[in-house]
């Protein structure tokens, strides 16, 4: 047994290293993927205030790359603390939905509410926490800005903006629902412009 036990003390040395390179590289990769990341993203556009039922009323949120719901940047009033969102479920329904309204507290709703801003440009900041509070990771983020323009017409401005080392822009996208509420000619929001800029 004697003769062996060298032999038995480097094998296990030996597993013993390789397990350490392992989780070594494990924990590199997961802190490379946690990096709490600084700065802030500004979201701004221009705001012209329309007439009709169900209309000026708009929410601003962001989600992470998989969809999932990380905070509500403004909403407002009569959409929330008036709860609008009760009274025409039609209205910014990809808001209510992912914020999972229905499961929110009433107080919760109420701390969202913005007063519906007068016409002209207005400036939304994220500072990367999400709705805990909570300084989010360096990642892709989908930031998603919805209007009611009458009744049950909507249209939603959605893209992605990535946050972490260095400066980024974004254009977003738009889609109207229903389709024909193109058709309508009525513009709530405009010249919209995104950008990250990194802590200094």
């Amino acid at each position: 047994m004697k003769r062996h036990k060298p032999i038995f003390v480097a094998m296990l040395l030996l597993f013993a290293g390789c397990s350490w390179l392992g989780l070594g590289e494990q924990n590199g990769g997961q802190g490379s993927q946690s990096q709490a990341t600084t700065g802030k993203v500004t979201i701004s556009f221009t705001l012209s205030r329309i007439s009709g039922p169900g209309s000026n009323q708009y929410a601003v949120w962001i989600e992470d790359e998989a969809g999932r719901y990380v905070t509500t940047l403004l909403v407002t009033d009569n959409m929330t603390r008036r709860q609008g969102w009760k009274v025409r479920q039609q209205s910014l329904m990809n808001w209510v939905r992912a914020a999972d309204l229905n499961n929110m507290p009433q107080q919760d709703i109420d701390a969202m509410s913005s007063a519906t801003p007068q016409a002209g440009t207005q400036t939304v900041e994220w500072d990367l926490t999400d709705a805990s509070g909570k300084t989010v990771n360096a990642s892709v983020y989908v930031y998603r800005i919805e209007a009611c323009l009458l009744m049950e017409n909507n249209v939603l401005w959605a893209g992605d903006i990535r946050v972490g080392d260095a400066r980024q822009t974004s254009q977003p996208t738009v889609s109207y629902y229903p389709e024909t509420a193109e058709n309508l000619g009525r513009t709530l929001i405009s010249d919209i412009s995104i950008v990250y800029e990194p802590a200094s």
